[in-house]
């Protein structure tokens, strides 16, 4: 009887002590992850301070490039205005040559006479 609580003590031991091996290793690689991560961190923050500065450069030169390409943005406006102001027309057109031939103009126009 007594060699069976042994025994069990002595693996309930082992069992315990891998555990806390398991436990210790787990600790062992969050430490390194944390240190990752902060690495990480400062990493970003480093480039995170200077993108004001490259916001403000970026900002002044879309300024600049938009003042340089306004005239030909205007015309290009123009042009696209034109165009879909041509595709609306033929739209319409297309539409009352088709109410004619169908002949569903004549009686929506009989109906207000």
């Amino acid at each position: 009887m007594v060699t069976v609580v042994v025994f069990i003590n002595l693996v309930l031991t082992l069992v315990l002590l891998y555990v806390a091996w398991q436990i210790w290793r787990l600790r062992l690689k969050l430490a390194r992850i944390a240190d990752i991560l902060l690495v990480y961190e400062r990493v970003t923050r480093t480039a995170l301070q200077r993108t004001p500065d490259a916001i403000a450069v970026g900002r002044i030169a879309i300024r600049q490039t938009r003042q340089k390409d306004t005239p030909k943005e205007v015309k290009q406006v123009r042009i696209k205005q034109f165009f879909n102001l041509l595709a609306v027309v033929l739209q319409t057109w297309q539409r009352i040559v088709l109410l004619r031939r169908t002949g569903f103009f004549r009686k929506a126009l009989a109906k207000y006479r």
